[in-house]
């Protein structure tokens, strides 16, 4: 093996220099060889071109990211809204529920005295010299509460679910009406008509009774003397609040 040792100095300067000048000609060279400007600007749109796809990749990127985590924050939200949601529905439910119950009982609590009530007052407005044959119910007499009364077409087999759920809706909501209608007749006789004036006059007066109307008047033979037979039509109407006194019953318990 050889070792060479170069003992001149400024030889290495000399040398650098020499090729400093050789790089510059050669660039100078290459400059003057290209002088096309449309090389040039093809050149530049195509570094410029990289250089916006590398921003819009890294902006497409940051996006894809960010939307990822709102999208696994709302699958989160969503299965906890969720579980709130079902809980709230069965509450509602629950509550729907004892609430219809509640309806129901007060539906026969406010309903069970009408016709005591009915009869309390026609008996009060009776006048003298009259007396009645009968006293019956012209209303459809309503189900108990809490029965289904869906009609048979629509519980035949076939009908439509939608039919079905309707229909069953509105049964739900007839069934607990708390006061429903209720009319009823009076037939009876008198041998003084200005007694059958008097009567309806006080019928029409009590805060149970309403819309009192004589649908039938005539003569008619009892045992051998002409008296006058009458028909009223009448409803049941809900006093108001302080007619009605209620005291709670208290049972002692030893």
């Amino acid at each position: 093996m050889m070792l060479e040792i170069n003992l001149l100095p400024g030889a290495k300067k000399g040398k650098s220099a020499t090729g400093g000048l050789s790089l510059g000609a050669t660039l100078a060279s290459l400059g003057s060889n290209i002088r096309d400007p449309w090389l040039i600007g093809a050149a530049a749109s195509v570094v410029v071109s990289f250089a916006v796809v590398g921003l819009l990749f890294s902006a497409q990127s940051a996006r894809a990211t960010e939307i990822e985590g709102r999208m696994d924050k709302a699958v989160r939200d969503s299965t906890r809204y969720a579980r709130v949601l079902s809980a709230r529905r069965r509450l509602t439910a629950e509550r729907d529920s004892v609430m219809r119950q509640l309806q129901i009982i007060r539906t026969i609590d406010d309903n069970r005295y009408n016709w005591a009530h009915i009869l309390d007052e026609v008996s009060r407005a009776l006048p003298a010299y009259t007396w009645l044959t009968v006293i019956e119910q012209t209303t459809k007499a309503p189900l108990p509460p809490g029965v289904d009364t869906l009609p048979a077409e629509t519980q035949a087999v076939g009908a439509g679910a939608a039919a079905k759920k309707k229909a069953r809706e509105e049964a739900m909501a007839d069934t607990v009406n708390v006061h429903p209608p209720l009319g009823f007749r009076v037939v009876g006789q008198t041998v003084d008509i200005q007694a059958l004036t008097m009567f309806m006059r006080q019928l029409e007066g009590s805060p149970f009774i309403q819309k009192v109307t004589l649908s039938k008047s005539e003569i008619v033979i009892v045992e051998g003397k002409d008296v006058t037979q009458f028909e009223l039509n009448a409803e049941f109407e809900v006093p108001p609040p302080g007619v009605v006194r209620t005291t709670p019953l208290v049972v002692p318990v030893r």
